[in-house]
């Protein structure tokens, strides 16, 4: 049997979608000006993140069958998609920083606090919940995986501000939010494919959501998913950073350091 999708899901989960590929563009292109590359490097950098983001999310959604994944027993099958998907999204983004000089540097101007805001667009989750009201998504998925998504997706510009006004806290307040951001994430895939109860019930069948393998929700796990993860990496490596600027900072001053003062 079929999932029922409701008509309003697939322009929700498209503009959800398109909005978080413009915006993560937009980040890059300012730091990428930030990071004083040359003109002809930045505009490089900008036009190949915007590319790259446009292709994936073109892809996905060309990847997006019409019917759920399903087997005889009308159980879900998890598509090979959803890891190929993944695997070349990490590969892509962190093999350009470990080769290019110029992403390295665009990527280290980038505010910590916009890696953040960008995750706003898991209010999105909404949508999971409202499925599950339906029948159409298992309670066992939907109810985590939306209300996480909603509970991060609310939070984010508040730990954006705090970070960019440097209020007190705000780094701890940032490393737990991202990491249960991360944790929402892992679990949703972990619920979602079946993964999850599989490993603390061995023997269970996999059950994965079926309407997670069909247009529109298949966009989810092949894109938006991905980007989030990355997001969150990043965020750890720009709260890494900042730290260790602010430890720098507040180291005491040699009494010659004090001195030339």
């Amino acid at each position: 049997m079929q999932p029922v999708i409701p008509a309003y899901v697939a322009p929700v989960i498209l503009a959800a979608l398109i909005v978080l590929a413009a915006w993560v563009a937009r980040v890059v292109s300012r730091a990428a000006a930030d990071a004083g590359l040359p003109d002809a490097t930045r505009r490089r950098v900008a036009l190949t993140a915007a590319i790259v983001l446009g292709a994936w999310l073109l892809a996905a959604l060309l990847r997006a069958p019409a019917q759920a994944q399903v087997d005889a027993g009308g159980r879900g099958i998890v598509p090979a998609a959803f890891a190929v998907f993944g695997v070349l999204s990490f590969a892509a983004v962190f093999g350009a920083l470990a080769l290019s000089d110029a992403w390295r540097r665009t990527v280290a101007a980038i505010p910590v606090e916009r890696l953040v805001a960008v995750q706003t667009f898991r209010v999105v989750g909404f949508v999971f919940v409202a499925l599950w009201a339906i029948g159409s998504l298992p309670g066992r998925f939907a109810l985590p995986a939306g209300l996480g998504d909603i509970a991060v997706g609310l939070a984010a510009p508040f730990v954006a501000v705090a970070l960019a006004r440097r209020t007190p806290g705000s780094r701890a307040l940032a490393l737990a939010w991202n990491t249960l951001g991360v944790i929402d994430l892992v679990t949703a895939v972990g619920l979602g494919t079946g993964l999850l109860v599989r490993l603390f019930a061995p023997g269970t069948p996999l059950e994965p959501a079926a309407a997670m393998t069909m247009f529109p929700l298949a966009l989810v796990p092949t894109f938006g998913v991905p980007l989030a993860i990355i997001l969150h990496l990043l965020t750890y490596r720009a709260l890494a950073r900042s730290g260790a600027s602010d430890r720098r900072d507040q180291r005491p001053l040699s009494p010659h350091a004090a001195a030339a003062r």
